[in-house]
């Protein structure tokens, strides 16, 4: 196993980036890293009775090519597949006890709902979820009703259990770019505020390709500078215009995206039509209004034949101050980098 040479760059990046601010990144990031930290953690755990030296993580993240070398001289390719995991979960009792973590009663009073859209990769869900998972939490999991049905059978072991974990009552045949990404959202957002075991006050959304940079503890801290303000990437770029001008339609053929030649009709409500991310940090209120206030309804069936509105209706309820939407300040501050610096500087 070997580091490719733009990755080892990308970490070196990270790492001289976070030495330069002082402040560490947001809370999570996406596969690259993820599986550099995986893989990490299969060395330094594989490697524990190893009488000559263990392996330096700092080295590896800077580049160093014969510590790269020897940790991968290190590991081995083993890694459990799906079907291994779903074993692995029939033993509940065997499976749940690497599940209790410690929390603290700030933790405990201020629970975090999870959003996982997953497609693959049982191994890899297992571990993000074994991150994040705090019992006082509640996860929801939507899965691609493409993926293989050896993927949902190792869910539904999974979620069997964990009495805060559950499948979405729904589940959609995800296309990338289409609607039935945003509409995977929908469901589990649905099903999480019908959910009364637990009164979460945030909810965050994100893919099994992620992996967390910060604890519970410390996401808990982000997100009660919030103060019920919700983290969603929302700007207006013209040059995005054609995702929302024209009709578009699932091609049966290719299972891709593609425009119909149409105009669309005008959004509802006279609202400027935002551009931001998929995922986000949300409040209980933002999620709420999301999915039950009959305007913002009306602005998500519009949204259907659009081009990839997963990244337009988020940014479009917050950029629209008319429709009111909670969980919105217009302070110009970006709000991730305030929360970071108000940790790092609480005075």
């Amino acid at each position: 196993m070997t580091f490719q040479r733009s990755h080892r760059k990308t970490y070196q990046k990270l790492c001289r980036r976070n030495k330069q601010h002082k402040t560490p990144c947001f809370i999570f990031q996406g596969v690259v890293l993820s599986s550099l930290i995986f893989f990490m953690m299969f060395i330094l755990i594989s490697n524990q009775s190893d009488s000559r030296k263990s392996v330096d993580c700092f080295q590896i993240i800077e580049g160093n090519a014969s510590e790269i070398s020897f940790a991968a001289e290190r590991g081995n390719d083993n890694f459990a597949t799906d079907n291994d995991i779903r074993k692995r979960a029939q033993n509940c009792t065997i499976f749940s006890g690497k599940y209790h973590f410690p929390a603290s009663q700030e933790e405990r009073d201020f629970p975090i709902a999870f959003l996982l859209l997953v497609h693959k990769d049982a191994v890899q869900i297992e571990t993000l979820l074994r991150a994040i998972y705090r019992p006082h939490n509640v996860y929801c999991i939507h899965v691609d009703k493409r993926s293989t049905s050896a993927l949902l059978d190792a869910v539904k072991s999974i979620a069997n259990c964990l009495r805060n974990v559950f499948i979405a009552t729904k589940l959609e045949d995800v296309i990338y770019e289409g609607y039935s990404r945003l509409q995977a959202d929908i469901n589990c957002m649905t099903d999480l505020l019908s959910y009364t075991d637990v009164n979460w006050k945030y909810l965050i959304n994100l893919p099994a390709q992620e992996f967390p940079l910060k604890t519970n503890n410390e996401i808990v801290k982000i997100l009660k500078i919030f103060n019920g303000t919700s983290s969603i990437e929302s700007t207006y770029d013209g040059r995005f215009e054609y995702r929302v001008n024209e009709s578009y339609i699932v091609n049966p053929k290719t299972l891709k995206v593609e425009s119909t030649g149409r105009r669309k009709d005008p959004p509802p409500h006279n609202i400027i039509v935002g551009k931001g991310s998929a995922y986000g940090a949300f409040s209980r209120k933002f999620v709420d209004f999301a999915v039950n206030d009959i305007k913002a309804r009306e602005i998500l069936k519009w949204t259907e034949d659009t081009f990839s509105p997963d990244e337009t209706f988020w940014a479009t309820l917050a950029i629209n101050k008319q429709l009111g939407t909670p969980g919105i300040k217009y302070t110009g501050k970006i709000l991730s980098v305030y929360a970071l610096m108000k940790m790092e500087y609480p005075s």
